[in-house]
């Protein structure tokens, strides 16, 4: 659903890659079978375009429906087994995502893989990434960039922190992020804003599906201190991982195989140069005990 002016934009219904990898096993069934739309139609006494978004992935086919198909084209006993196991899949609901209205097409590409992904490795050397953000810092970061946010405040922040379900049950995502030093120092929203968040990064570090890793000043320049990058994976191999690099004008795929492997070997270069878990946590906590002192300082002065 859809609403109008700045309110927030659900998004459409729109072909899953599990429903694909059943619309795509459905076809491959039926150009073997040499069978034709009409012909698929003719026998499911449904319009043909109703078939076609079986095939895409739009629509997932009732039981009986998809047994139909199967017996119609000729389908071999392993080949029923796999189109089952497909069904079953294609069942589970995605988490709904959220985005403001006006977003760019290729943010709402890359939240829509995000939310079918299995991995993210998240290179940022700007700002607390948006899975790792609290309400108050995401507030926070969409007041100081309005020419570039038209959503209300409150609004940006409910698409943002909804993308967070991802990293919690029933299927989290393996969520590494790598965080510049400079990121977890620049006091965003104000001092108690930052120690709420600095906490919430702590507890978020000990989940066993996020991997946290601060990139200290003393290692010096690096690849892609200009902008963060975020490298998406999936465990059908039929999906390959895909890159999506940030802007203020919304961001842009990289798709490229060979660009893929250049974006993922600079991650795993700097995954070397940073901190252990252990050793990012600690710095972490040092810079919300320095925050708590100054704000204990403050108010003995008020």
């Amino acid at each position: 659903m859809i609403e109008n002016g700045d309110r927030l934009r659900r998004m459409p219904a729109t072909p899953t890659r599990r429903k694909r990898r059943l619309g795509q096993l459905l076809l491959g069934l039926r150009d073997r079978a040499a069978k034709s739309l009409a012909d698929s139609s003719e026998l499911l006494r449904v319009a043909e375009s109703t078939v076609s978004r079986y095939e895409t992935g739009h629509v997932r086919p009732g039981w009986a429906t998809m047994q139909a198909l199967l017996a119609f084209y000729g389908a071999e006993d392993h080949e029923r087994v796999e189109a089952a196991a497909m069904w079953e899949d294609a069942a589970e609901q995605a988490t709904r995502v959220v985005t403001p209205a006006g977003s760019s097409k290729a943010l709402r590409a890359f939240l829509r893989a995000e939310n079918e992904a299995d991995t993210a490795r998240h290179l940022e050397p700007l700002v607390i990434p948006g899975l790792l953000q609290t309400h108050a810092y995401a507030r926070a970061l969409n007041l100081t960039g309005q020419q570039f946010h038209s959503t209300p405040p409150q609004r940006y922040v409910t698409a943002r922190l909804s993308r967070q379900a991802r990293l919690s049950p029933p299927s989290p995502m393996n969520y590494h992020a790598l965080i510049d030093e400079g990121v977890i120092r620049r006091v965003v929203g104000g001092p108690e804003v930052m120690v709420e968040q600095l906490r919430h990064l702590l507890v978020m570090a000990e989940r066993d599906n996020v991997t946290l890793q601060i990139v200290p000043f003393g290692i010096g320049a690096y690849a892609t201190m200009t902008g963060g990058f975020v490298i998406l994976g999936y465990q059908d191999a039929a999906d390959p991982p895909a890159v999506y690099v940030a802007s203020a004008a919304g961001g842009n795929w990289v798709e490229n195989g060979d660009d893929v492997t250049r974006f993922a070997d600079t991650f795993d270069e700097v995954t070397k140069l940073a901190l252990s878990t252990d050793e990012s946590s600690n710095l972490i906590r040092s810079q919300v005990g320095a925050l708590d002192v100054g704000l204990e300082m403050a108010q003995e002065q008020s």
